[in-house]
């Protein structure tokens, strides 16, 4: 399971939409109506058996996994048992070019705060 940061910045839907439009030069609505429209598609046609891949940026494509028995809150009742149905998980695979720009910041040290529009460190003022 992966581990998560409490104190990693992160980027709402909204922000992500204001972002986009900005960048693009679109209004939010047509952004928003845009972004709605990309993931819907996506999600309809993985779960249609299809992968989609997206040349130059990566492939959405759905994971299978078993179903197994497993063991329901041992507290209330440690001989509880209940059974998870076969499923899937929406997965994404970047492209070894889209990797290759990934980079990954040093998290600031005390005393400093990462920019939420830059990512760079700076100093966190004292007011």
């Amino acid at each position: 399971m992966p581990v998560t940061r409490s104190d990693e910045p992160k980027v709402s839907k909204r922000e992500f939409v204001q972002r986009v439009s900005k960048r693009a030069g679109l209004s939010l609505r047509t952004t928003q109506l845009a972004y709605d429209a990309i993931f819907e598609e996506i999600l309809d046609l993985v779960n249609s058996g299809n992968r989609v891949t997206l040349t130059g940026f990566g492939k959405f494509y759905a994971q299978p996994h078993k179903g197994h028995n497993v063991v329901l809150n041992i507290r209330d009742d440690a001989h509880a048992r209940g059974q998870v149905d076969d499923y899937a998980v929406l997965k994404f695979s970047a492209t070894r070019e889209v990797n290759k720009k990934v980079t990954v910041l040093p998290r600031p040290s005390d005393g400093e705060t990462r920019d939420s529009v830059t990512g760079r460190s700076r100093q966190r003022s004292n007011e």
